[in-house]
């Protein structure tokens, strides 16, 4: 009796089949990267500011691009696109090339790099949406030595485009607007 129940069982399952449910079409991931400023460094000028890792929230410390809906508490975390790039890393590329397109010598500061300041950046905020604000939210500081130089708290909003692209774009100019914040300051 137990051995006919076994058989049957094992019939039974051997009849099974398991398939993945028909998903569709798989989407495809899409990449971005922000965008530094297309105009060429000027003269630059001392100080040479090494440029510290850039803190950025939890929420935007992640491969993917993430949206803040109109409420302005939720956000929308979207699987499909992603940075090219660490988005901290990505601010400090855009920030140098910008800061020396106004003409002030900034290096992404590494192990042996010789500055004469060091600049830390706190990012608060770096987030909207396509078709509404972006913001950012910046706390800045550059050190000579173990003293402040100057500080700054900027917080800035650009209205973007209807696209990612456009709302990618709008964060650049974000960065770049700071970077001219930034070099009025220490001139």
């Amino acid at each position: 009796m137990k051995r006919l129940a076994v058989l049957a069982l094992a019939a039974l399952l051997s009849g099974c089949s398991f398939s993945l449910p028909f998903s569709g079409p798989t989407q495809e991931v899409q990449y971005y990267v922000l965008g530094a400023p297309s105009s060429p460094a000027k003269a630059l000028t001392a100080p040479r500011i090494g440029v510290m890792p850039v803190s950025m929230p939890g929420y935007l410390s992640r491969p993917q691009l993430v949206i803040r809906e109109a409420d302005g508490v939720n956000i929308r975390v979207l699987d499909f696109d992603r940075w090219g790039e660490e988005l901290g890393i990505g601010v400090s590329r855009v920030l140098c090339d910008a800061l020396a397109a106004e003409g002030v010598s900034a290096v992404p500061l590494r192990t042996g790099t010789q500055v004469d300041a060091k600049l830390m950046l706190d990012i608060r905020r770096l987030d909207g949406a396509p078709g509404r604000d972006v913001t950012l939210d910046a706390v800045w500081t550059v050190q000579k030595g173990k003293a402040v130089f100057r500080s700054g708290h900027v917080v800035k909003s650009l209205e973007s485009g209807k696209e990612l692209a456009d709302m990618v774009e709008a964060q650049s100019s974000l960065i770049r607007v700071l970077a001219a914040d930034i070099a009025r300051a220490i001139k």
